[in-house]
């Protein structure tokens, strides 16, 4: 097989699906915090299945999928230890653990409709058998996961927020529109380090609602600068005014709604500082 740095790795695509199901089973399992918790020694298979509670031979083969996937390293003795960068990223105790964001913004609200994409592509319905065989669109209409994944969004978007600041400064704003801005981790950020700024959220139904608990734990003076106005970005219906805004921020926005839909968001242009 040839390949050049210009070209699609099939292979590589093509097997990830699996390498990435490894991953968030072990998290799911908590299969790297046993490992971390005994220390430089390792942990054996046997004592790890007792750990965890699952049967010798299917963790078998999930251990072996995580070191081939480098997730794990398996020492001579047959112990296995947590590689670098899943001790510092995939075991919870650690100050830079983010697999609660991986799990619940990735695993468990997307993973197991991959294998129907192809089905949901001709019919535009859901997977007949995983949820209800209605028409797409609505995401999260079950307020469990847009709980979940709102709240793993938000803590993982914090970062990303910051740098944005460490590049662009907002000082002179007061009007700021954040569309499909979660449950607000980018307007908190920026609202809290811009005097005088006020932003807008706009989401779906259930993200807003999902919203309120993050609400609550913002500061009083960065909490009553941030709103929340309902809306689908699935559809042609604006619910804000244009040329009303000194700054608009997207993100994750136009590859995720219909093509229609991008140039009507792009239309909500700021007005002139």
């Amino acid at each position: 097989k040839e390949s050049t740095d210009e070209d699609v790795e099939i292979d590589t695509i093509a097997y990830s699906y699996m390498a990435s199901q490894a991953l968030f089973t072990a998290l799911e399992l908590g299969v790297f915090d046993k490992i971390a918790a005994v220390g430089e020694s390792g942990m054996g298979a046997t004592d790890l299945g007792e750990a965890i509670g699952v049967a010798g031979p299917r963790l078998q083969t999930l251990l072996t999928a995580l070191v081939a996937i480098k997730c794990l390293k398996l020492d001579a003795e047959g112990l296995y230890h947590c590689s670098r960068n899943t001790e510092r990223f995939m075991v919870s105790s650690s100050k830079h653990y983010y697999g609660d964001f991986l799990k619940l913004q990735m695993g468990r609200p997307f993973q197991h409709q991959m294998g129907g994409l192809a089905h949901v592509m001709r019919s535009g319905t859901r997977i007949p058998g995983r949820v209800e065989d209605s028409r797409v669109p609505r995401w999260f209409e079950d307020p469990k996961m847009a709980q979940q994944y709102s709240a793993a969004q938000h803590y993982g978007s914090e970062d990303t927020a910051k740098t944005f600041l460490e590049k662009q400064r907002l000082d002179g704003a007061s009007q700021m529109l954040d569309v499909a801005g979660g449950v607000g981790a980018l307007s908190y950020v920026l609202v809290g380090a811009t005097p005088g700024l006020e932003s807008t959220v706009l989401e779906i139904p259930s993200v807003c609602r999902a919203a309120e608990e993050i609400r609550e734990k913002q500061p009083a003076y960065v909490r009553h600068r941030v709103n929340f106005v309902e809306m689908d970005a699935n559809v042609l219906d604006w619910p804000v005014e244009d040329n009303s805004f000194d700054v608009v921020v997207m993100s994750y926005v136009s590859g995720s709604v219909p093509e229609p839909v991008i140039g009507k968001i792009g239309r909500a242009s700021c007005r002139e500082r």
